[in-house]
């Protein structure tokens, strides 16, 4: 996909976000979701959304790449928001249509919920966007490793796979729409029914062409002796430095800020 945005895709840059360890990363995303989950008031939601900002001004990243990570997600945010909307029956009634009616505590409770799943989203990307596929599936796999070493290298492999067969199944997608406008396909002059009967066409020549690329990557994976399990060293090893200590316990902030306020 020539110049355009894969969601999730590494963007490398020399910030100091990119330089920590991913295990450090990792973590510090379940202390961003324990800090997300507990907004409960406009407060700590300008607070907890201050710290994401500067940590996505900190990557030197654009917030407009940001922004485009979110929108394929938007209809779910949106969802979200109406549905806590339209029955939360707390505050003021504002409005009536019909059987349902929007109260000032539902619209509230409403924009909350989908700034929480702005905030995740956001997160997600920041950690994506500053950690490379690989060291991202290996971070995973070492922190549960003392759960099982082969659940930790199955997690691990299947995580790396599968975030490095995303843009792969973008391009693939892409490619096969070009291959139909080719052919005169114009979802333009469609209606909404005709344009979903044409996209979901091409998800059969789309699942094929992946069921087609998985089953090749696994014959050369088996051609080349691979096993679940087996020991094997890596290249590069992680190093936990004071630095990731200190962007962990840099998490501790919001956390402890949403839990306050």
């Amino acid at each position: 996909m020539t110049g355009r945005l894969v969601p999730g895709r590494y963007a490398a840059r020399p910030s100091p976000i990119h330089r920590r360890d991913p295990r450090a990363k990792t973590l510090s995303m379940v202390l961003f979701m324990a800090a997300v989950f507990l907004i409960d008031g406009w407060a700590d939601a300008a607070a907890v959304a201050a710290f994401a900002v500067a940590l996505m001004l900190a990557s030197r990243i654009s917030l407009a790449r940001y922004a485009k990570a979110v929108r394929p997600l938007l209809f779910l945010v949106l969802f979200i928001a109406l549905f806590q909307a339209l029955f939360d029956k707390s505050g003021e009634a504002l409005a009536n249509a019909g059987p349902f009616t929007l109260y000032a505590g539902g619209l509230a409770s409403g924009v909350l919920a989908a700034l929480r799943m702005i905030l995740f989203i956001s997160f997600t990307a920041i950690l994506t966007f500053t950690t490379e596929p690989d060291r991202l599936a290996r971070a995973i796999g070492g922190l549960v490793r003392p759960f099982g070493r082969a659940a930790a290298d199955r997690l691990a492999l299947m995580l790396d796979i599968a975030l490095r067969f995303l843009p792969t199944i973008f391009e693939e997608g892409e490619r096969l729409y070009k291959a139909q406008v080719s052919r005169g396909l114009n979802l333009g002059d469609m209606a909404m029914r005709d344009k979903a009967r044409a996209l979901l066409a091409l998800l059969a020549p789309l699942t094929v062409g992946v069921f087609r690329r998985a089953l090749r990557l696994a014959e050369s994976m088996e051609a080349r002796g691979y096993r679940l399990g087996a020991p094997r060293t890596r290249y590069r090893e992680f190093r936990w430095q004071p630095a990731d200590t200190a962007y962990l316990a840099l998490f501790l902030i919001p956390v402890a800020s949403a839990f306050w306020l």
